[in-house]
C-alpha cells in the first residue's frame, strides 16, 4: 500500500499539454486517440453537478480535455444521495475503465463499486481510502485529497489584510473536511496576520478548535443563493466586510450580496474570477483546487496502466492547491482591488505560503489567535 503526499505537478507531467497543475486547457497532442478511443474514462458528479462554476466543473474540465486528448468520456450526475451507487453502477455497465467519483458524500458507494470491480480503476476526488474502516487500499483505487487549509490561510491573511473592519466571514455547505479545511485556513490566515500585525480580527462563522460553525441547510446546501446571500447580510451586519462561502453555487448568492454592498468575497475550489467574471468586482481571488488537471492526469496514468493502490493530497508545496491569479487584467476587479492588493501585501503572501511549505509554518498552529 501506498499512501503518500506526492508532487501533483509530477503527476500532471503525465499529460504533455499541461504545462502545470493550474493549466486549465489541454491541446490534442500528436498521439491522441493512439489507442484512447478504446478507454473510457468516466465522472460520477456529485449534487450540483455540471454548471456549478466551481467544484464538479473544475472535474468536468479534466474530462473535457480527456475527450480532446482522444479518450472515450461518458459521466453521470448525482440529483440526491441516493443515486450515488446507482450512478457509479451506471458508468461500471457503461464499460468505462476509469470511474472518477467527485465529493467526499460519495463515500460509501466507491469503496463498495471498488472493492466489486477490481478490473476498474477508481478515484475519489476530495477523500482518501480510510485502511481502519475499509481494509487495504485495492490496487485499482487512487484516493485524490487537497491540502486546502494551506491556500485558504494565504486567503485568509490577505482578506484581514484589505479589510477596514477587521471582521470576516465564512461558512460551508456541510460539515465535510473537503469543506471545514477551507474554512480553517480562512481562520488560520485571520490569526496569522493578527499575530503579525498585532491587529485584533474576529472571524464570524467557524470555530476550527470546537468544529463549529455556519453552515447550509442539509436539503440544499450546494444550490441554495437565498442562504448565501441572507447570510453574507448577516455577517454584514455584523460588520463583517469580508467574505469566504464554502458551498458551491450557494456562494453565488453571497457574491451577489456582497458586490451590491461594495464589499469583499474570497471564491472556492476555481478561480471564480473566471467562472463568474460578473462577479469579480468582488471576488479578491479564490481558494483553489487543482481539481481538473489531476483528473486529467490520473486518466492519463490509468490508461498507461497504473491503476492506483495509493491515496495523493495536493498541497501548496506540490502544486495541488494554490491561490488564483489577481486579476489586474479585469476592469472590475482594478477598481475594486487594485489600490488595495499592493507589492508588499503580495510579498507577504508570497513569504507565509514559503514558511508553509518548508513547514515552519503550520496552519493548526493558527486555530486560535496569540
Amino acid at each position: 500500500m501506498k499512501s503518500r503526499i506526492i508532487s501533483f505537478l509530477s503527476l500532471c507531467i503525465l499529460v504533455s499539454a499541461i504545462a502545470a497543475c493550474g493549466g486549465s486547457t489541454a491541446s490534442p497532442s500528436a498521439s491522441a486517440g493512439a489507442g484512447k478511443a478504446d478507454y473510457k474514462a468516466c465522472i460520477a458528479f456529485d449534487v450540483g453537478g455540471i454548471g456549478d462554476k466551481s467544484f464538479n466543473d473544475s472535474a468536468y474540465e479534466g474530462l473535457k480535455n480527456a475527450e480532446k486528448e482522444g479518450f472515450t468520456v461518458a459521466y453521470s450526475e448525482a440529483k440526491g444521495a441516493t443515486d450515488y451507487a446507482k450512478n457509479i453502477q451506471l458508468l461500471v455497465d457503461q464499460d468505462c475503465k476509469t470511474i472518477v467519483v467527485v465529493g467526499f458524500s460519495q463515500g460509501e458507494a466507491v469503496v463498495a463499486a471498488t472493492k466489486a470491480n477490481p478490473t476498474i480503476a477508481f478515484a475519489w476526488v476530495d477523500s482518501t481510502w480510510d485502511e481502519t474502516a475499509n481494509g487495504p487500499i485495492p490496487a485499482n483505487f487512487t484516493g485524490l485529497d487537497f491540502q486546502i487549509d494551506e491556500a485558504s490561510m494565504l486567503a485568509g491573511y490577505a482578506a484581514a489584510a484589505i479589510s477596514t473592519s477587521k471582521v470576516l466571514g465564512v461558512y460551508g455547505g456541510q460539515p465535510f473536511a473537503g469543506v471545514t479545511r477551507f474554512m480553517d485556513g480562512w481562520v488560520a490566515g485571520a490569526n496569522y496576520y493578527a499575530a503579525k500585525t498585532g491587529t485584533k480580527v474576529t472571524v464570524l462563522g467557524w470555530d476550527p478548535v470546537a468544529k463549529k460553525g455556519t453552515f447550509a441547510p442539509s436539503d440544499n446546501p450546494w444550490g441554495n443563493k437565498e442562504f448565501g446571500k441572507t447570510t453574507a447580510q448577516q455577517f454584514m451586519s455584523q460588520k463583517a466586510d469580508v467574505v469566504h462561502p464554502v458551498a458551491g453555487q450557494t456562494g453565488e448568492g453571497t457574491y451577489e450580496a456582497m458586490l451590491a454592498a461594495k464589499k469583499f468575497s474570497v471564491g472556492v475550489d476555481s478561480d471564480q474570477c473566471v467562472t463568474l467574471p460578473q462577479y469579480c468586482g468582488t471576488l479578491m481571488n479564490s481558494a483553489e483546487k487543482k481539481i481538473g488537471a489531476v483528473v486529467l492526469a490520473t486518466i492519463e496514468k490509468n490508461f498507461g496502466g497504473d491503476m492506483g493502490g495509493e491515496n495523493l493530497t495536493g498541497t501548496l508545496a506540490n502544486g495541488g492547491v494554490g491561490l488564483s491569479a489577481w486579476h489586474t487584467e479585469d476592469a472590475a476587479w482594478n477598481a475594486t482591488f487594485g489600490a488595495l492588493i499592493t507589492d508588499a501585501l503580495k510579498a507577504e503572501i508570497d513569504a507565509l505560503a514559503a514558511g508553509i511549505k518548508d513547514g515552519s509554518i503550520k496552519v493548526s498552529d493558527y486555530f486560535t489567535s496569540k
